[in-house]
């Protein structure tokens, strides 16, 4: 018996033990002469990201974005977000988490981001005791206004400034911040 007759042979035996067989890769040209693995620049272009998806990735993850105004539906400030006028909440992102930071306890949640949107899943929090109610309110709140779907856009000024709007109508507006040690 050659060997993938023996392997589809034991990948039968063990199908009532798998929950769904992995689908088969995309077949690849290979020209003669060179090797059967695709390159890395077949592999970028196999799956791309959606217009402006990935800018707007790069652009998040490039800062610290300082909280520097948060105001209601109704263009009043949301004073709840500034418990530390001197040290002001912020977020960082990476590819597929963003935290809050500046409030009590690293707060973070996944996200997914649009050339003109960000979707925020629900946050999680570390539950460390905080010495400072006002601060862990602040924290909170800002987690809560940035859940779900918002409006993004950035605007260019000196610093960028990421505008965030949720779909109660707050508009969170974030000032970019180096994000070299000791920037924030």
């Amino acid at each position: 018996m050659d060997k993938a007759c023996a392997m589809l042979l034991f990948g039968s035996l063990l199908g009532g033990c798998q929950a769904t067989p992995a689908p088969a890769p995309a077949p690849v040209a290979v020209m003669p002469g060179t090797s059967s693995q695709p390159q890395a620049a077949e592999l970028q272009q196999a799956m791309p990201a959606p217009s402006g998806a990935l800018a707007t990735v790069l652009e998040l993850t490039r800062h610290s974005w300082r909280l520097a105004t948060a105001t209601d539906a109704g263009g009043h400030r949301i004073a709840a977000l500034s418990a530390r006028p001197d040290k002001p909440l912020r977020l960082d992102f990476n590819a597929s988490l963003v935290s809050i930071g500046g409030a009590c306890n690293v707060i973070s949640a996944h996200h997914s981001a649009a050339a003109d949107s960000l979707l925020v899943a629900p946050f999680n929090s570390a539950s460390a005791p905080c010495e400072n109610p006002a601060l862990a309110a602040a924290g909170a709140a800002l987690a809560l206004r940035l859940q779900g779907r918002l409006a993004l856009r950035f605007e260019q000024a000196t610093p960028t400034r990421l505008i965030l709007v949720n779909a109660g109508g707050d508009t969170l507006a974030f000032e970019a911040v180096d994000s070299a040690p000791g920037a924030r």
